[in-house]
């Protein structure tokens, strides 16, 4: 009888297991569809413990998410995965940073071709965070970017999917690759 109780504790357990890309789209998803529980349960904690009060770009997101209608959430798809997990090794192996594949290959050419994405794409990359709400929130706050693209991108209500992969990257020891979609 304690043999059967442990395999279901063993299966039962297992089930509610999250990858960090699976942890990743549901913080996604929860500053899309509620971008004001995401500043108070989120976003001022992780300020405050990181000492960015004071940051201009943490502040410009904090006012944006303050008045963000909700949009729908993201589904995470397989095609986009398999594309991002591809750049994000790529990059990682070469040690390389940006949107262009070691080859040359464009990100854009990469979600159409590969993924067969179609509409409106986008991809962000991040480096040197490994846990999803860093990846996050470095994307969000967009430190020295002044077009806020990655922010723009995972807020952009036209994206319906999106693909993750958080890999090993010989420079910046992780990396993150984000792809998105409008539609297949």
């Amino acid at each position: 009888m304690k043999y059967w109780v442990l395999i279901f504790y063993i299966i039962g357990h297992s089930t509610f297991a999250q990858t960090k890309e699976e942890k990743l789209v549901e913080l996604i998803n929860l500053v899309r569809t509620d971008p004001k529980d995401f500043v108070t349960s989120h976003l001022k904690p992780y300020l405050e413990t990181h000492e960015q009060d004071d940051d201009s770009y943490a502040n410009s997101l904090l006012a944006e998410l303050e008045i963000k209608q909700k949009v729908e959430p993201l589904t995470l798809s397989s095609q986009l995965s398999k594309v991002s997990k591809q750049h994000a090794i790529d990059l990682g192996k070469k040690g390389q940073v940006g949107h262009y594949s070691s080859d040359g290959t464009t990100f854009d050419k990469r979600l159409r071709t590969r993924a067969k994405a179609g509409g409106t794409i986008g991809e962000n990359c991040d480096y040197g965070n490994e846990e999803p709400l860093d990846i996050l929130m470095s994307l969000l706050i967009d430190e020295g970017v002044t077009s806020l693209g990655h922010r723009k991108n995972l807020l952009e209500g036209r994206f319906k999917f999106i693909g993750i992969a958080i890999e090993p990257h010989k420079k910046y020891r992780m990396s993150c690759v984000m792809d998105f979609a409008e539609k297949f």
